[in-house]
């Protein structure tokens, strides 16, 4: 897919291979300009932004950007400019997305996207990670999950979404196998990451063997509701997570580069959002 509307300012393109989105970036060179991207900014600011599920306008003054980070703000009825992309890129790959029958797993419960899915959503399942039965002693009635082993039901859901989840789970390809799983035939898992977008190879930065933590590079630790400490990184996925998940058994696999002034979505690094979208 590869489409630039005007009217709606929004820009997506989809990528199968480091050497397709090394191509398209050299043909491209505007794309990246740092100008290019502050006038989605400026352009919010002026117009204000629609949120892509629910079709929600948020005028100018209930928008907050900040320039050093395009990708983590944008905030407007809780939610930023990742947000906003995964759920757009979800609205288009499951476009007959039924209120009261589609159902839809998030790894998140107490999150405003979670919220906001939850009220959308009768059959929306969202859960969070617990540590020890403590934690999930305090989280009931939420449920707890492990995105490796999800006691959810095979063949059971249109989407699963996951926002800034993958690389925290100690084994990305047993997560992804999860997913592959519970979601119907023709089902769709659509989510961001941190996203190594100049390379191959993913980056583990730690791991359990034998059920102890070994870190291979300095941790990296990313804020986390949940948690005080925050959430350890285990592995930063580069364009070989696509070949990964081929293998486990998905039938399309590719990032969706999304980038727009309409729905408020952009990113200092690359010009805008890419999203992992993987059908069964």
């Amino acid at each position: 897919m590869t489409s630039s509307s005007a009217e709606s300012s929004t820009t997506e393109v989809d990528f199968s291979s480091l050497d397709q989105w090394l191509a398209w970036r050299a043909a491209n060179p505007r794309f990246f300009d740092d100008a290019i991207t502050d006038s989605i900014r400026q352009w919010s600011k002026a117009n204000g932004i629609v949120e892509p599920l629910t079709g929600r306008r948020f005028a100018p003054d209930e928008i907050d950007w900040n320039p050093d980070n395009y990708r983590e703000s944008g905030l407007a009825g809780g939610l930023i400019s990742r947000h906003r992309a995964a759920l757009l890129a979800m609205s288009q790959c499951v476009p007959n997305l039924d209120r009261y029958e589609s159902k839809i797993y998030g790894p998140e419960a107490i999150t405003e996207l979670a919220f906001l899915l939850r009220g959308r959503f009768a059959k929306y399942i969202g859960s969070e990670y617990a540590s020890n039965h403590h934690v999930k002693d305090w989280l009931y009635p939420i449920n707890s999950e492990d995105l490796t082993a999800l006691s959810l039901a095979s063949d059971a859901f249109d989407a699963v979404l996951t926002t800034e989840v993958l690389e925290h789970v100690p084994g990305i390809d047993r997560a992804l196998s999860e997913i592959f799983r519970v979601l119907k035939p023709g089902g769709w898992h659509v989510g961001t990451c941190p996203f190594l977008f100049g390379q191959h190879d993913s980056i583990v930065k730690a791991r359990l063997e034998n059920g102890r933590l070994v870190h291979v590079t300095e941790p990296e630790w990313h804020g986390n509701p949940m948690s005080e400490e925050g959430s350890l990184v285990f592995e930063l996925p580069g364009w070989d997570v696509l070949a990964r998940a081929k293998a486990i058994g998905f039938s399309r696999a590719f990032w969706r580069l999304i980038q727009s002034a309409y729905h408020g979505i952009a990113s200092n690094t690359c010009g805008g959002v890419f999203v992992l979208c993987l059908q069964k």
